[in-house]
């Protein structure tokens, strides 16, 4: 079980950032690819689990619901493979992840004066900055890419940072969502939810790329052999990604047990986001990893603690 969700976390990792190495982003635009990837995809899990679109309302309020996250979540994370640079984007995902699945035990500490838990946060903190700091690969350091839009808001430029810890924020928020909402969901309706959220999320990534990313002319001009590489990728994702997750989820796994991977994922997606980046760490910036696998380590222990222990 536990393998099963190493494995899935390691394929969806590697199919988001060759996206980026072959361009696919860029090109074709973040929603749009979200739409055609999650597309291809529910088409592999469709195959697997076929539920009735006949099924009772309880069935389809929770695909609702975990298709809303999942479409959010498409979007703004290849948003996030796009505005954030890839070299720190795994660390900075782990942070607001952590964030929203651990923020609540660290503040129970806290209201306790034990002050141990939060220390992992903010060496995570120190070691993302540090991280940025690190020119060696030729980066040019910071957190985001010069491909963050920049809007004016009551003739006031907006600071490009904002939309892209926007972003951030809301993939991390989605993704605890989604996990804690597989988790919970009664075993004999895990994939079938799974699967019914696809009409939801198809509808949310059409919406936003036709709004976005100059409908269906901007889609397919002169871009079909990304489209296909979309295909390709979605499906992927769906057999090796989703299918081996929600067979873990029905195996009994939990969102907390899947969290506790949080250093093996961090370290694995920073590695990916350097090789992609064509960058290597300096002195400084293997230093900063370092810290952010430890606090990764730390998030982990904390996630693993029953409750009521210290």
């Amino acid at each position: 079980m536990l393998a099963m969700a190493v494995f899935a976390n390691a394929a969806g990792a590697l199919n988001g950032y060759f996206l980026v190495a072959v361009g696919v982003t860029e090109h074709v635009g973040p929603v749009t690819t979200a739409l055609v990837v999650t597309l291809s995809g529910t088409s592999v899990i469709w195959y697997f689990y076929r539920p009735s679109l006949r099924s009772r309302w309880p069935v389809w309020k929770q695909a609702l619901l975990l298709g809303t996250a999942l479409g959010t979540n498409s979007m703004t994370f290849q948003c996030v493979l796009r505005w954030v640079r890839l070299e720190v984007m795994e660390s900075l995902g782990f942070v607001f992840s952590a964030a929203f699945m651990l923020g609540g035990k660290v503040v129970q500490d806290v209201r306790r004066k034990t002050y141990s838990t939060i220390l992992w946060p903010i060496l995570a903190g120190l070691g993302i900055w540090a991280l940025t700091k690190d020119t060696s690969g030729g980066a040019g350091g910071g957190l985001f890419t010069a491909a963050v839009p920049r809007f004016r808001v009551l003739d006031l430029q907006i600071p490009g940072w904002v939309p892209g810890l926007g972003v951030v924020t809301a993939t991390a928020a989605t993704y605890a969502f989604a996990q804690k909402r597989l988790e919970t969901l009664d075993k004999s309706i895990k994939g079938k939810v799974d699967t019914l959220s696809g009409f939801p999320v198809f509808a949310i990534l059409l919406v936003g790329a036709w709004t976005m990313e100059g409908g269906w002319e901007g889609m397919t001009a002169g871009r079909w052999p990304y489209l296909l590489i979309c295909v390709a990728s979605g499906m992927f994702g769906g057999l090796f990604g989703a299918v081996v997750l929600i067979r873990a989820y029905e195996q009994g796994l939990l969102a907390s047990t899947n969290a506790m991977l949080l250093p093996l994922r961090t370290l694995f997606g920073t590695a990916l986001g350097m090789l992609v980046a064509r960058t290597a760490p300096g002195p400084l910036g293997l230093a900063a990893i370092g810290m952010i696998i430890v606090a990764s380590c730390g998030a982990a222990r904390i996630q693993s603690r029953k409750p009521g222990s210290d």
